[in-house]
């Protein structure tokens, strides 16, 4: 049994700095002829917000469609959050990879009483075609949807 079908999700490590914006957007010729495979909620320490004087740690996470060529198709939806460390002695963001997993999607799901869990499908979806990607929402609910932590994530969490 994979990780998807016991938790819904999929977990993978990015090796190497990747920075998430850095993915081209392909053309809209290049698009049409590609299938939208999967999406992808790519994990990466962002800068510390300048005005905070406690050690903190901020992580941004960009969702993307992960397409049938192997490329990712950022998608103008990016999330994240800071935590501020405020006990004494050095900071550590220790966090097992099933509860930072959970939180991302806790951040990139929609805040609705009436739908909880639910992701923002149509949302994704209008983001996916601006890009050029033609796909439905139904489509996407469909599709398996991975957070991807990046090895600068995985190392300041210690996971």
């Amino acid at each position: 049994m994979s990780d998807f079908d016991e938790k819904g999700f999929h977990y993978a490590p990015l090796h190497g700095d990747h920075e998430s914006d850095a993915f081209p957007a392909l053309s809209g010729e290049m698009a049409s002829n590609l299938k939208a495979t999967s999406i992808a909620a790519l994990c990466d320490l962002d800068g510390n917000p300048t005005d905070n004087s406690r050690p903190s740690i901020s992580v941004k996470i960009t969702q993307c469609i992960l397409m049938s060529d192997g490329s990712m198709i950022s998608l103008d939806l990016g999330r994240g959050f800071t935590a501020i460390s405020h006990g004494p002695g050095p900071a550590r963001w220790r966090q097992s990879s099933d509860a930072l997993i959970s939180e991302i999607l806790d951040l990139v799901r929609v805040d609705d009483p009436e739908k909880p869990g639910e992701h923002p499908w149509e949302e994704i979806a209008a983001a996916a075609r601006s890009r050029g990607i033609d796909i439905d929402a139904e489509t996407l609910k469909e599709m398996p949807y991975q957070v991807l932590l990046s090895d600068r994530v995985i190392r300041a969490f210690e996971i």
